[in-house]
């Protein structure tokens, strides 16, 4: 298929706002957007963007595509362009681009930071899960932290929803001994988490769920383990 290209271009050393390039490729409508960004830098060395495994488990080339944060790797060109083959390639929404499809990542991982992204062991726990517990655990321990959920879903304070997803996963660790306390790093409203709960499967490339466990625990309320 005729694929018109238009992706975001800045360079800090020369530009003062981004503008849009065109590419005019031919390409196979199940190739991936990876592979339309590829064969672009063919034709032009000068563009950048992130990009690593190729499978969907590194993150890395997450993009907006026409408008919707997703990964590139994994979305089909078919899929993403318009009904003229247009499609529109920019950098995450939220982040501060650096050059072309490169963004500010360090505001992320601080927000991970924030969270105490590991586990702090339960003393003497034996490290056995249950199978009701690794069911909770499961989904979100799939996270990827490609930042996608962070540029589609409007979460208030200084933590980002994947720092959220980190936090839920260690909280419902039986082996964690923050337990409850994990909430109050969060320092979200128990409304705004409900609502991103809900939101999370539908913006999420990964299709992370969060189990409503957490709102049956009453956490808030609960004491730390």
């Amino acid at each position: 298929m005729h694929l018109i290209l238009q992706v975001s271009r800045f360079s800090p050393a020369n530009d003062t706002r981004p503008y849009f390039r065109e590419y005019s490729l031919e390409m196979e409508p199940h190739a991936k957007v990876l592979d339309a960004l590829l064969e672009a830098r063919r034709t032009d060395p000068t563009l950048s963007f992130r990009r690593s495994c190729r499978s969907s488990i590194c993150g890395s080339c997450a993009v907006a595509l026409n408008g919707k944060p997703t990964l590139a790797c994994q979305t089909q060109i078919a899929e993403a362009a318009d009904d003229r083959g247009v499609l529109r390639v920019e950098p995450l929404p939220t982040f501060r681009q650096i050059k072309d499809l490169v963004v500010d990542l360090d505001p992320f991982f601080d927000s991970l930071k924030a969270v105490v992204p590991w586990l702090l062991p339960v003393p003497a726990h034996g490290g056995r899960v249950s199978p009701e517990d690794t069911a909770a655990i499961e989904s979100p321990a799939t996270c990827i932290l490609c930042g996608v959920c962070d540029a589609a879903v409007k979460f208030p304070g200084e933590v980002r929803p994947a720092a959220a997803v980190k936090g839920w996963r260690m909280a419902l660790d039986p082996r964690d001994r923050l337990g409850a306390e994990r909430t109050r790093l969060l320092d979200v409203p128990l409304d705004v988490l409900r609502l991103f709960v809900r939101e999370l499967p539908r913006t999420c490339p990964k299709g992370v769920e969060l189990s409503e466990k957490l709102f049956e625990r009453r956490w808030r309320d609960a004491p730390a383990r």
